[in-house]
């Protein structure tokens, strides 16, 4: 049917110690690895832009190849505008020959403005950014196929790339350059159906993600009773980002606060199980890919929802 993947931002607050912050999601990574999760990616963000505390993602999914044995690990995303395609290809082609062939790079057009700005780079229009982007993922794909350059990656290294996906435009280049496809969970299935559509009739063949946060309880009414401050915290959040209209009032139940565009699955495992083959029924994917670690959500908490993912809802999911 599909496996499940995880994506973390490493967020916390700005004074916990980044470390501390590595520690943690390492220890969620050796568990995810023992349960059989397949993907493991992280995010990229600067200055502590989303609340993320780790700029070189690369870096951490090499760490933690040489701590696990089986689950593939990378980036969602490296954001290729703020770097050189010569320097990430060369990068990559290092991080995956030392990881073994378990790496999973993503590579992403899109950053904030403050971290553009910390790259002296000048935010562009979408036709632009999109064209910069082809630009550097052609670049990254010759250097890897040139017997010119060293080191010379795995064959596959290719079919083992994703890029993020949040617009029709870059459907369109993930499937004529034939990568896999990374969805965001602020996306509709609507809108999810339309950058497949995109990207299947550019030439895409390759691998698709859809992403949702998701929370697994014992039953409903605990996984909602444990999860609600996290809900309300991250609801509260997207409304000071702009992403929800400053003037909507909060909603009194936690289930309202699931909606979009926070997209959060909550739920005990038949429940869960049932989610994600709804969304798997309006768009087919390959890979669930889920974000189970948020704020007000203790690391007790967050072990124990994703051991309950892989052992009981992923049963039911698989037949």
């Amino acid at each position: 049917m599909f496996t499940i993947g995880l994506t973390d931002h490493l967020e916390g607050l700005k004074d916990r110690p980044s470390a501390e912050i590595y520690s943690e999601i390492a220890n969620l990574i050796h568990l995810a690895d023992d349960l059989g999760v397949r993907y493991a990616w992280f995010a990229e963000h600067h200055a502590h832009a989303h609340l993320g505390h780790l700029p070189t993602p690369l870096l951490f999914a090499l760490h933690l190849a040489g701590q696990t044995k089986q689950i593939h690990l990378g980036s969602a995303i490296i954001c290729l505008n703020l770097h050189h395609p010569l320097d990430i290809a060369e990068q990559v082609a290092v991080a995956d020959l030392l990881a073994a062939g378990r790496l999973a790079p993503g590579f992403g057009s899109g950053s904030t403005p403050e971290e553009f700005a910390l790259f002296d780079q000048k935010e562009t229009a979408d036709d632009e950014r999109h064209a910069r982007f082809e630009d550097a993922l052609r670049k990254i794909l010759d250097t890897w196929q040139s017997p010119q350059s060293l080191p010379q990656p795995l064959a596959d290294l290719h079919a083992r790339s994703w890029l993020a996906v949040n617009s029709v435009g870059s459907a369109k280049i993930a499937g004529a350059l034939n990568f896999n496809m990374l969805f965001s969970h602020l996306r509709t299935p609507e809108q999810y159906q339309q950058y497949r559509a995109a990207y299947l009739t550019a030439g895409g063949t390759r691998k698709i993600a859809a992403n949702r946060p998701v929370f697994v309880g014992r039953d409903d009414a605990t996984a909602f009773k444990l999860c609600e401050p996290a809900l309300r915290t991250l609801w509260r959040r997207f409304r000071s980002e702009g992403k929800i209209p400053a003037d909507t009032i909060e909603p009194v139940s936690p289930i309202d606060l699931c909606a979009h565009p926070i997209n959060f699955i909550v739920g005990g495992p038949e429940s869960v199980a049932g989610q994600l083959l709804d969304l798997h029924a309006q768009i087919p994917f390959d890979v669930a890919n889920v974000e189970v670690r948020w704020a007000n959500l203790s690391h007790k908490l967050v072990r124990e929802s994703l051991t309950r993912l892989m052992r009981d809802v992923f049963p039911l999911i698989t037949g």
